[in-house]
């Protein structure tokens, strides 16, 4: 399995195909990625949302006019039409609202949610492979923001004292910047903890 990814907007969020070879997931698709994407893939069976953000989820309405559901977590549902910040030319209605941990099987793909709330009320890692797709949740070397409207401290804090408990490694393919891995970033989180005053 194989990934590409690219940068758009304004801020420079990552959209991701993810490839089995025969079928291509898409995860996050930012301002102006649909044409990328297309170019980039032949057999799309779905696209995921990490969370509700206008920049991750700015195409979705360009995928679900070709008949691709469109995924998240059933808190962001309403952000992807109802966005807080007036930046979201055109809202979507996601097709399957994912809850805590569930987990789908989208063709030959195994997809689980991770629900982390904090940055928004369904901010989710979402678990591939040995990929972990972590949206705003986690960064390399950072963390997601929580001054935003519908953000959480206490439920930001929340998620991190959670996610020290993943064991397993996973290339952590963020929503923004650097790739890291997941244990890496776990060993940052008595850190974060500190630093933001939790």
């Amino acid at each position: 399995m194989q990934y590409l990814v690219k940068e758009f907007g304004s801020v420079m969020t990552n959209c991701y195909i993810l490839d089995n070879g025969f079928e291509q997931l898409v995860i996050d698709p930012g301002e102006n990625s649909y044409e990328w994407v297309k170019q980039n893939s032949n057999n799309i069976l779905a696209v995921l949302n990490t969370h509700g953000h206008y920049d991750h989820v700015y195409d979705n309405y360009k995928f679900q006019k070709d008949g691709v559901e469109i995924y998240i977590h059933k808190d962001d549902a309403f952000l992807v039409s109802n966005d807080p910040f007036g930046l979201l030319k055109n809202g979507s209605s996601p097709d399957v609202l994912a809850n805590d941990e569930d987990k789908f099987k989208i063709g030959q793909f195994s997809v689980k949610f991770h629900h982390f709330p904090g940055h928004t009320p369904g901010c989710s890692m979402i678990e591939i492979g040995d990929f972990m797709f972590s949206g705003d949740f986690l960064f390399n070397s950072s963390i997601g923001r929580f001054d935003f409207p519908f953000s959480n401290s206490d439920d930001m804090k929340k998620s991190l004292l959670k996610v020290k408990n993943f064991k397993k490694e996973f290339i952590l393919l963020p929503g923004h910047g650097e790739k890291s891995t997941l244990q890496t970033e776990i060993s940052h989180i008595d850190y974060y903890l500190k630093a933001f005053g939790f």
